[in-house]
């Protein structure tokens, strides 16, 4: 195996290592999420420092060591820097990043959810629903990884007319089928969550929704990613709570 390797790569986020460097975790198109020394980047002169910061697509130079790579070199692709200049931006960005660096396994390549979130990194700079991007992003990166919610019909049965979403059971059951099971979401909202699942992200600007469709998609899919990927570990999530009952007032 080649021990000194280029790869293209987002920065989910780093922390401090010894006195001067930093173990900073990529999301690789082509070698998975992966964490890799970044040698003097605490330094204030240090070259690499810029490029290993949190919302940083670029390109990576890694050296294969007995532990974790190091990084070599770095050229700087794209800078998502509407996160820094826009503070209400930041915990949006946040939520995506740890949301990846949950869900995802190490070394495991995953160019759709490299994409994916790069994609969504971008739009949130662009003025769109954060809300329902963040909604759009939450079904798309599920459906990638394998965890895909059942939208279309019963569980059980089939029945195409069942709108009561079990999380535990991560998809729709009909009165007859849930045991009591479920929460009961409108049809407009259902409508909304396979137009999210199927639609390219970059279609989201296009999607109008009501107030009450967001709220439903919301504890939906925050009990099922609760149910099945135990995402109360995210520390930006009560945040964006708090920042989106507080935008809808």
């Amino acid at each position: 195996m080649e021990r000194l390797y280029r790869t293209e790569a987002l920065v989910l986020r780093h922390r401090p290592l010894g006195e001067a460097d930093r173990l900073v975790t990529l999301l690789t198109w082509e070698r998975g999420k992966l964490c890799a020394v970044a040698r003097g980047a605490r330094k204030t002169k240090s070259k690499l420092a810029a490029g290993v910061d949190l919302f940083t697509h670029g390109y990576f130079i890694l050296y294969r060591g007995k532990t974790f790579p190091t990084i070599t070199g770095q050229e700087v692709k794209e800078r998502f820097l509407h996160f820094r200049q826009d503070p209400d931006l930041y915990p949006y960005g946040l939520y995506l990043a740890e949301l990846a660096d949950l869900l995802l396994e190490e070394e495991q390549p995953a160019p759709e959810c490299c994409r994916l979130l790069a994609a969504a990194w971008r739009l949130l700079g662009e003025g769109v629903d954060r809300a329902l991007l963040s909604r759009a992003f939450e079904l798309k990166l599920m459906s990638a990884i394998g965890y895909r919610p059942h939208l279309e019909g019963c569980l059980s049965c089939g029945d195409p007319e069942a709108t009561l979403f079990s999380p535990r059971q991560g998809g729709l059951l009909c009165p007859s089928c849930s045991g009591g099971e479920g929460m009961g979401l409108e049809k407009g909202t259902l409508s909304l969550a396979r137009h999210l699942l199927n639609t390219p992200l970059e279609q989201i600007k296009a999607v109008r929704s009501t107030r009450l469709q967001k709220a439903e998609l919301d504890q939906a899919f925050t009990a099922f990613l609760s149910c099945q990927l135990d995402i109360n570990r995210l520390k930006s999530r009560p945040i964006l709570k708090f920042m989106e009952e507080k935008r809808e007032g």
